[in-house]
């Protein structure tokens, strides 16, 4: 076969022009916000960059809750209702956005309320402030991550990679300037900017979309989301909780210096996770369709597929960073000595947790919510306890390190956990199929 038809084959596949579009839209939009984050953080230094890590966390994992679980179900959902019935995709997406603004709104006023008990537990009351007009951000992210999932569904990567290209291009922008200005109510504004940007450009995308699609009256589909997303909606609590958690464990038994050495770490996590990361929409969106598809032969040869794909795009940017760790590091300045081995440590968990990305999705699509629980409670409960009793062992002594230790580890359980899974569902699978064609 020539090259030319090689080419013109892959070209014409619809799964590499999807993926085409998440990697390289999303992946320079991420790829603008790292750059804004070395800047914000030699700016601030490492006091004052753990201080704006500990809120940017706390925003990410409320607002990764406040979804109730419905980046994932809106997805699958639409995927599925495209192939079967499009009159029922309004309704999909209209009950989908109203859940997340209702449940994130009462987070937010939670938050406001609780603010000043937040930062007293975590020994930074003048952080108070700053927990209480974090309501804002929780919200655009909530509605963003919801409006990103519905084009997910509608199969819209192309739309979706160009929205965070502008939000990451206005975060670059504003950052400096806004961070110079106003120090770390600076940076958490230009934070909110690009938030609000990417909430406002995945919904106007989301509602062009729905007026291509014909208008036809169907039943509310408020009930049945909230239903198939329970158990996500929990799972997100968890793992927000014990992330968080563990965050706040670390304010509070060691330093904001080491929660800055960690979230600068946990950038560069996020740049080897991009592509993984934002082939997620893809791999989730394709395999709910092929599991409406009684070939389970198929079904696993695409699975097989999207975990080489998923490890090969960690695997090369791992060895990249791990390479130039040194001169990574020197990007931060002075104030971020001992960050070298935590980058390394941290870096290497990607690998196991791009191929959990794969799994986690399949679990998803074929319905099996209840199992990710368990696995994903079980994994956070240990990774809560192991962390605080390294933190009370050690007095708070390289925290940063011993967590990304513990991380590495839980990461590999939490792989394990799952492949146990998929291979007895999938064994059961395919067990009742031989019982069919024999009958």
């Amino acid at each position: 076969m020539s090259f030319r038809l090689v080419y013109n084959s892959i070209k014409q596949n619809s799964l590499f022009k999807d993926s085409f579009w998440a990697v390289a839209g999303n992946g320079f939009g991420n790829f603008l916000l790292l750059v804004s984050g070395i800047l914000i953080a030699r700016i601030l230094q490492k006091d004052l960059y753990g201080a704006y890590g500990l809120v940017k966390t706390t925003m990410f994992y409320v607002a990764a809750f406040s979804t109730f679980g419905l980046g994932y179900t809106s997805t699958k959902f639409i995927a599925e209702y495209v192939q079967k019935d499009d009159t029922k995709l309004r309704n999909i997406a209209i009950s989908s956005i109203k859940i997340t603004l209702l449940t994130s709104i009462t987070l937010c006023l939670l938050l406001f309320l609780f603010a000043n008990r937040l930062a007293g537990f975590v020994n930074h009351p003048e952080l108070s402030s700053s927990f209480r007009y974090l309501g804002a951000i929780i919200i655009c992210r909530a509605l963003s991550t919801v409006g990103a999932g519905l084009l997910g569904g509608f199969k819209s990567f192309k739309v979706l990679g160009i929205n965070n290209v502008i939000s990451g291009a206005v975060m670059l922008a504003v950052s400096i300037p806004f961070t110079v200005f106003w120090g770390l109510n600076g940076a958490l504004l230009a934070l909110l900017t690009s938030q609000l940007l990417i909430s406002i450009l995945n919904l106007t995308s989301v509602r062009r979309t729905l007026k291509e699609l014909i208008n036809q009256a169907s039943p509310c589909f408020t009930i049945d989301l909230l239903t198939f997303s329970i158990p996500v909606a929990i799972q997100e609590l968890t793992y927000s909780l014990a992330n968080w958690g563990a965050s706040l464990l670390l304010t509070k038994y060691a330093s904001l210096g080491e929660v800055g050495i960690y979230t600068a770490c946990t950038q560069w996590n996020a740049i080897i996770l991009f592509i993984p990361g934002l082939l997620s929409n893809v791999v989730l969106s394709y395999l709910s369709s092929s599991a409406a598809d009684s070939n389970s032969e198929n079904h696993k040869i695409l699975i097989h597929r999207m975990l080489l794909i998923n490890f090969s795009c960690a695997v090369i940017p791992f060895l990249v960073v791990f390479c130039l760790s040194s001169v990574i590091v020197s990007f931060y300045g002075p104030s971020f000595l001992g960050m070298k081995p935590v980058l390394n440590i941290l870096i290497l968990s990607t690998i196991f947790t791009c191929l959990s990305s794969v799994l986690t999705s399949d679990l998803i699509s074929e319905g099996k919510n209840w199992t990710l629980f368990i696995i994903r409670v079980i994994r956070d409960i240990i990774q809560v306890i192991c962390l605080y009793l390294l933190l009370k062992s050690t007095g708070g002594a390289n925290a940063a390190l011993y967590y990304a230790i513990l991380i590495l580890a839980i990461s590999v359980f939490f792989l394990l956990s799952l492949y146990l899974a998929y291979r007895s569902i999938h064994r059961r699978t395919n067990l009742v199929n031989e019982a069919f064609y024999n009958e």
